[in-house]
């Protein structure tokens, strides 16, 4: 168990199952029945909007991160030790496991402060759907918690992050999970419900960022809404 744990914080480990979202994702886009990607999740849209911009060359940027992770993985933090299935497949095992519990006791957490908005529509078809889930496990966990939770904690110390206390962590922690909830009224009608909701959520996910990394929190945000869908 104690080299599980030291693996799952590998950023080789985290990279290639993030990565393994956004493949997933994409391919199953480009499955959806026509006219689908019009559901598209927030932080996907805005992406979208630039490789719009940049059209027909948008494949170089996706290039660009892909190429970016590999050298933040393998030259910046130098992480080049084997790979190995089994804890590939642990790691989703807990993925799982958090999205469950947080599926489970989530709602029932929340009923005690808060009286319940009308459920939003969702996708009818299957492909769509299940692309969405993946793709807000990616792409959302990739902004509010490797971007914002760490740029944040950068911002907070004078952007010495090696001076980091447990103070701003928890600032970090917090005002991600506040600006989370937020943005995502960008797009929808503003109601408190919904925003303390996706606000608890924001503080599960970078708490789990922060403690277990990226994979493991991109894929329990995937599972996650995958059981919001269909459970």
């Amino acid at each position: 168990m104690r080299s599980y744990w030291k693996a799952s914080h590998s950023p080789a480990y985290n990279y290639f199952l993030g990565i393994g979202l956004l493949v997933g994702y994409e391919g199953l886009i480009r499955l959806a029945p026509a006219g689908a990607s019009v559901g598209r999740n927030l932080i996907d849209l805005w992406v979208q909007w630039v490789f719009h911009r940049v059209a027909p060359y948008h494949w170089v940027l996706s290039l660009v991160v892909v190429l970016l992770g590999l050298a933040y993985v393998y030259l910046i933090r130098r992480d080049r030790g084997t790979l190995y299935a089994w804890v590939f497949g642990l790691m989703l095992v807990e993925s799982a496991v958090w999205a469950y519990g947080v599926w489970r006791f989530l709602p029932m957490l929340m009923q005690q402060v808060a009286a319940p908005a009308a459920q939003l529509s969702l996708p009818s078809e299957t492909l769509h759907a299940l692309a969405l889930c993946m793709g807000a496990g990616f792409y959302e966990e990739l902004f509010f918690r490797v971007l914002l939770v760490e740029g944040l904690i950068w911002v907070f110390t004078g952007l010495r992050p090696q001076k980091a206390h447990s103070g701003h962590i928890i600032a970090s922690w917090i005002v991600s999970a506040g600006v989370f909830s937020a943005l995502h009224f960008v797009h929808e009608p503003f109601s408190w419900y919904a925003f303390w909701y996706r606000g608890a959520f924001g503080l599960v996910m970078s708490g789990l960022y922060l403690v277990r990394g990226f994979g493991i929190a991109a894929w329990t945000h995937a599972l996650y809404d995958v059981a919001v869908l269909w459970l």
